[in-house]
């Protein structure tokens, strides 16, 4: 299963956006790549013309929003068009992009629903773009301790959450080696927790927590568990049961993000829960 590589090229750039902004911490670098990217979905069909203004307005207002010697109101209004723009590309409403489809009504195993998959550029571009202009900087915590927490977190959130959805008949053991694991990997990693962690920890859970300071005890963990309510929340589609197991899965990610302050391991935690459900139990779901 693969994917032509005039439709991957854009992917990949912004796989190096990202992985620029880790390695080398420099901003420019890593919005040089997401240029590069932009330029490569046009010809690639994935981004109109009109696609491609809506995305450099997107840019321009991640930029605007975290610019300190900028005017409070502008600001606002940059945040303003953050927010209104995430919404719609997260959620695949703007329509002159065009996202792949990778997978269409596969089945991993002959005891899962079957699957499909959209490499959602719209998603992934931008989760990058707020990674580098909203995210940034974050805490600097001792490594070794934050390798400590965040595998220690991991392996309890991973337990909890797919213990319970095997218990309430959502996922049954399944263990194997999926066929879909070289066009799933890249998707689920940059496409999905990028963004999403990016968004839910990194802008929402640093953000609330501080405005509830001096109002609310503890507001650091008031965030978190707002903001994994919310994740659940917007899992909605997937029925009550999974707005249930999205809720749990994000009270795991958001308690990385608190003990660390970093969305990195937020996305590490999210990955390998969803990584462990694909090898180990029927993927998406028991049919």
């Amino acid at each position: 299963m693969t994917v032509d590589f005039t439709y991957a090229l854009p992917y990949l750039l912004l796989w190096a956006a990202f992985g620029a902004a880790m390695v080398t911490g420099r901003r420019s670098v890593a919005l040089g790549f997401t240029a590069l990217s932009l330029a490569a979905a046009v010809p690639a069909g994935i981004v109109e013309w009109a696609g491609l203004a809506v995305l450099a307005l997107f840019a321009g207002a991640c930029l605007a929003a975290v610019r300190p010697e900028s005017p409070r109101t502008r600001r606002a209004l940059a945040w303003g068009v953050v927010v209104v723009l995430t919404a719609a590309l997260a959620t695949n409403q703007v329509p002159w992009i065009h996202n792949v489809l990778a997978l269409d009504r596969v089945y991993v195993s002959a005891s899962s629903a079957d699957f499909t998959l959209y490499w959602d550029y719209d998603k992934g571009f931008a989760g990058i773009l707020l990674y580098l202009a909203c995210v940034q900087p974050q805490e600097n915590p001792p490594w070794r301790r934050a390798i400590v927490a965040t595998g220690a977190i991991a392996i309890l959130a991973t337990v909890v959450t797919l213990g319970t959805a095997t218990a309430v008949g959502y996922t049954a053991w399944d263990p194997k080696w999926p066929a879909i694991l070289g066009v799933w990997v890249p998707s689920n990693l940059l496409l999905t927790c990028v963004s999403e962690e990016t968004v839910f920890r990194g802008i929402l859970q640093r953000h609330l927590g501080r405005s509830l300071r001096g109002r609310v005890p503890a507001p650091a963990v008031v965030a978190l568990l707002a903001c994994a309510a919310a994740f659940g929340v917007v899992h909605i589609a997937g029925g009550t049961t999974y707005v249930l197991l999205a809720t749990l899965a994000g009270i795991g990610y958001g308690a990385a993000y608190y003990v660390t302050g970093r969305v990195e391991a937020s996305i590490l935690v999210h990955f390998l829960l969803n990584l462990t459900h694909l090898f180990l139990f029927t993927y998406p779901f028991a049919a």
